[in-house]
C-alpha cells in the first residue's frame, strides 16, 4: 500500500514557492491563499487536481510524493484491539499467508514448501 509522503509535499511546496508572496502564488495554482497556507504546513493534503498543478509547476511526477507503506493497516487496525483479538488476528493472517503459498505451490505444480 502507498501512502503520501506529506513532509516531503510541504518542503517542495515551500521551496518551489520560494520568495513569492502566499497570494500570488496561489492564483497561480488557481486556489486561495488559506488552502495555500494549510498546504504548506502540512494541516490539509492536497486534492489531485492542485497536487496536478504543482507538479506542473515544479515539472515533478505525482509519483514522487507516494512512497510504499513501511506500516501494514492490519496494525494500524491491531491498535484498537484487545489482546485477545489480536493474538486471533495474527494466526488468521498467518493462516491467509500459508493457504496464498499452497496456492501458488500449486499453480507451479510443485509439492516444495519453503
Amino acid at each position: 500500500m502507498k501512502e503520501f509522503n506529506a513532509e516531503k509535499f510541504c518542503k517542495d511546496l515551500i521551496d518551489l514557492r520560494g520568495k513569492e508572496s502566499q497570494t500570488t502564488f496561489a492564483e497561480k495554482l488557481n486556489i486561495n491563499r488559506c488552502t495555500l497556507s494549510l498546504l504548506e504546513n502540512g494541516k490539509q493534503l492536497p486534492t489531485i487536481d492542485i497536487l496536478s498543478r504543482i507538479c506542473d509547476l515544479s515539472e515533478k511526477k505525482t509519483d514522487e510524493y507516494f512512497v510504499e507503506s513501511t506500516t501494514d493497516s492490519l496494525f494500524y487496525l491491531m491498535g484498537s484491539l484487545d489482546e485477545s483479538d489480536k493474538v486471533k488476528i495474527e494466526e488468521m493472517a498467518e493462516r491467509i499467508h500459508i493457504k496464498e503459498k499452497y496456492e501458488l505451490l500449486a499453480k507451479r505444480g510443485s509439492h516444495v514448501v519453503d
